[in-house]
This record gives structure tokens, sequence and C-alpha cells, in this order.
């Protein structure tokens, strides 16, 4: 029986990043922008996955938990679902490997007691920016199209992501399934002021990435309007209908070659002439049709083609003027068969007047009357 108290969730399986560690000169590591998304996963197999859809290469990784494996792609933005979660940011505080501070810009989570930044910049001494929390806001999502169930973090802190991601997360938290998305990483610039500076140096451009999702599928109306959940059912629907579509045109693109063997059992069951002519088109394609293919093919388009029935009176030959054409096709023994259903249709056979099985009748062939 599940806790009642605790929020059930899906097994975490990497994270998504906007950023790398870089060695530098001195040989200790400073942190880097990407312009492009980047992931680490303990799982080597679910970051070829991400690298076979989104590009980069596969190389290992050191964690502080241990070895894993990372990708940066050439991706900026990718499909996820979002399943259904609290995103709550919070002003945070790292040292040594652990949140030491915590809390929502007032009261201290951890300790409960008021905010200790807002201590420290009023004790008007300087303070060095590592001693401040950064805001912190952290998500879940779900790689639309890499085959897992598991979860990807994304993390990020900055104000902006703080201020945007959980502008729907009541809505997202209360969804009933996972909702669609679409992650993209974009960049900002900013510009701060320190009059404190020399001149020249006082404005300081600041370039950073801020994770944005986009809904594509909903309007405000829906979101705030209660509609969330019955839009996201469509969308996933949609969704699920491309891509079974795109699958379907992937398979039939990939249709195995015939063998030679394979189009005389096909034509053994053919029902129609325009079976036979289909198979005749594929063999010639797959590069299996050989003088004695053809000529069992063209003997059972002469078997399927129509006969008169018996009853029916001698059909008269047509007026010696009267020019009968075959439809125009690249390849002349393909309106062989062509002609012989023709033929069939008008009860002619090989005994009518002005049959020729020659190479230039088989083009365009007369009948006289009698």
């Amino acid at each position: 029986m599940a806790i009642k108290t605790l929020q059930a969730r899906l097994a975490q399986v990497g994270v998504i990043r906007l950023g790398q560690k870089v060695p530098t000169n001195s040989g200790k590591l400073r942190p880097e922008k990407l312009e492009t998304l980047r992931f680490t996963s303990p799982s080597r197999s679910l970051i070829a996955a991400v690298a076979g859809l989104y590009g980069g290469e596969v190389k290992p990784w050191q964690a502080t938990t241990g070895p894993q494996f990372e990708v940066v792609t050439e991706a900026k933005e990718i499909p996820v679902l979002v399943p259904p979660q609290r995103i709550d940011p919070n002003m945070e505080h790292w040292g040594n490997g652990y949140r030491d501070r915590m809390c929502d810009g007032e009261t201290e989570a951890i300790r409960q007691r008021p905010c200790l930044c807002a201590q420290m910049q009023q004790g008007g001494r300087r303070i060095d920016s590592r001693e401040l929390c950064k805001p912190t806001t952290r998500m879940s999502v779900m790689l639309a199209d890499v085959p897992s169930l598991g979860t990807w973090k994304i993390e990020s802190h900055g104000w902006n992501a703080a201020a945007e991601l959980p502008t729907l997360a009541a809505s997202i938290e209360s969804a009933p399934q996972p909702i669609p998305a679409r992650l993209e990483v974009q960049v900002r610039e900013k510009k701060d002021f320190d009059p404190a500076k020399p001149q020249g140096k006082q404005v300081e451009s600041k370039v950073y990435m801020v994770p944005v999702l986009h809904f594509d599928w909903i309007t405000p109306a829906q979101a705030f309007g209660g509609e969330l959940g019955a839009a996201a059912r469509a969308a996933l629907a949609g969704a699920a209908l491309e891509r079974h579509a795109i699958e379907a045109a992937k398979t039939e693109g990939q249709r195995p070659k015939l063998t030679a063997e394979e189009v005389l059992t096909a034509a053994g069951e053919a029902e129609t002439v325009e079976q036979v002519q289909d198979l005749w088109r594929d063999a010639k394609r797959d590069g299996v049709l050989t003088d004695d293919l053809a000529k069992t093919l063209k003997a059972r388009a002469a078997d399927l083609a129509p006969k008169p029935a018996a009853e029916k009176p001698a059909a008269k030959p047509a007026p010696a003027e009267e020019v009968v054409d075959a439809e125009v096709a690249d390849d002349p023994d393909a309106v062989w068969l062509q002609i012989q259903a023709a033929a069939g249709e008008r009860g002619w056979d090989t005994s009518s007047p002005g049959w020729s099985s020659s190479s230039a009748s088989r083009r365009r062939w007369r009948t006289r009357s009698s």
C-alpha cells in the first residue's frame, strides 16, 4: 500500500545540463556556458540514443557520484513530456557537495531563522558572491523520442528560470498525465552597472543560458481555464498519429528486394492482370527480371486476361481503318502485358486476323474485317 503523504514519481535516469566545466591554465576547472543541450547519465545506452537523435559524441564523464557518460548535442531544442510535479524555486547555497542553506528569500528553511544572505548584506562588509545563495529551479522531463520511461532533471541557477518556469506550476502539478512541450535553451544577455568600478568598466555584459518550455498546443484561455488535461490528451493523440505515419512511411521505403523464386510464387497466386503487371515492375526494379521469368509472367497475364462468355456472339473484327493503341509505358514488354489484357476483353486471341507477336506489333496492331 502506498504511503499517502509520499508523492509518487518516476526514476531519474539522467540530467540535462546547460554548461560544462573546462580546465584552466592553472589546472583548475571553470564553468563554461553551452549554446546546445548537454546530457549526462550513468547509462551509456541512453546517452548513445540521445546522440543518435540529436548529434554529438558519447564520452565518459566523471561525476561526484561515480563514472558516467555524457554527450554535448547539436540541438538547441527537443520535444519532451512534463510529468506532474511541483516546480518550486528556492534560494540555495552549496558547499563541499551538500546543501547547507535553503530559503525563500525571507526564512532559511534548514535552520528556521531569517535569511542569512540579507543579514550578511546588511553588515556593510564586501561579500564574495560565492557566499550568497543562488536562485535554484529544478524540474523533471521525459525525452519524448528516447526509449525510456525515466525522467531527466533540469537545474537552473538563474533568475529568469526561477520566474518563468513556475508560471504553469499549479496546472502541471494537477495534470492527470505528462503533458507535451518543447524544451529550448535560449541565450540571454544582461548588462550590470557598477559605479565603484573605473570609468569605462562600469558596464559589464553577462551572457547566460535559460531553459524555456514551450506549450505550442494550448492557448492561455485553455491553460488557465482548467482545460489543460483535455488539450494535452488531444496533443498526445495527434503526435502519436504523426509518429505512426512516419514509421509506416519508413517501413514502406525499406521494402526487401524480391527474388526470382518469390516472383514466380506470387505470379502463381496472382488473380488479375494488374497484379502481374505490378510483379513485372517489382522484378525489374529489383534486378531479377530474366528472359525466362518474363515469359512466365506474360503467360500468366494471358491466362488471367478476361475470356469472352460462351453464349456471347463472336466479336466483329474492327474496321480496317481502326487503330488500337496500347497504353504508353516505358517498358515494351510491359506494353505487351497490357495488349494481352485488352485483347482478352475484346474476345481476340492469337488466331484473330491482324494479330502478330512481332516486336513491332507489340507497340501498335491493327485488325481488319474478314
